[in-house]
């Protein structure tokens, strides 16, 4: 008489079969957090290397990375660079987190400190994104610039800000695109001039817009650092010129760096 074997076939059989995918989950994530952590662009055979992957299945990862948007190529090398689906999600994930962070209560105190309009953003791609924001009532200029709203980075305090601490070449890149479009008589268009700007910006530790994108409005941001000291996000406030300039820059400033300190927690 034949004996039933105890043991559950379904059970290894599905464990088994979970193995090869969890692993190749992990090898995808590990790239995708090397590419992202890198200060520019990686050869598919460095990857590899610094992941003990062999190279067959390092070209299929990241070639499949590369065909989902989560990972390009860069346009002068070849080496691979995050994509823009990446930095997509990076954006979505951010502003799930922050919805249930206590964001809008810091930039209300700050806001409240500074009596002018405050905002949170991160960037995206060529833009930022705002993420938040609040508006003082006796705001005169009604500009439109909700949650979600996206402005452009070579004409704007957190803009500016984000692209003095990029990699150097992610910025070397995004310059290259210029010259760009002059949104007041103050912008800065050209390439050069805008890499003294921001290489002032980074020695300082802050940015500012003296109405560059808007007539009549001074902004002032500062960086939102995470636990590894990278620029996350920024927070600005934003006045018309007749309410903050230049004299007042150093006094708002501790006030910005306090919201960012305790905003930075909310990033990791």
């Amino acid at each position: 008489m034949k004996t039933r074997s105890t043991q559950s076939p379904d059970t290894t059989t599905t464990d088994d079969a979970a193995k090869p995918k969890a692993a190749a989950t992990d090898r995808t994530f590990a790239i995708l957090e090397l590419v992202a952590s890198a200060s520019g662009p990686l050869a598919v055979k460095t990857i590899g290397t610094t992941l003990g992957l062999p190279k067959p299945t390092a070209h299929r990862l990241v070639n499949g990375l590369i065909d989902k948007g989560l990972l390009a190529r860069d346009l002068e090398t070849r080496d691979v660079i995050i994509g823009v689906e990446a930095a997509r999600l990076a954006v979505g994930i951010l502003r799930a987190s922050l919805s249930r962070a206590p964001v809008r209560s810091v930039l209300r105190a700050v806001s409240a400190e500074l009596g002018e309009t405050c905002n949170v953003g991160v960037l995206d791609g060529g833009d930022v994104v705002y993420l938040d924001r609040v508006e003082v009532e006796h705001w005169p200029l009604r500009l439109q610039f909700g949650v979600g709203s996206r402005v452009p980075m070579h004409c704007t305090a957190m803009g500016k800000l984000f692209l003095a601490t990029l990699p150097d070449a992610m910025r070397s890149r995004l310059l290259a695109s210029g010259p760009f479009s002059a949104q007041t008589a103050h912008t800065l268009t050209d390439p050069a001039a805008l890499t003294a700007e921001l290489e002032r910006i980074a020695a300082r530790g802050y940015s500012l817009d003296d109405e560059e994108y808007v007539v009549g409005v001074f902004c002032v941001a500062v960086p939102i650092l995470s636990s590894t000291g990278r620029t996350v996000a920024a927070i600005a406030v934003q006045a018309p010129k007749v309410r903050l300039s230049h004299d007042r820059v150093e006094q708002v400033l501790p006030v910005l760096r306090r919201g960012a300190e305790a905003l930075s927690a909310q990033f990791g």
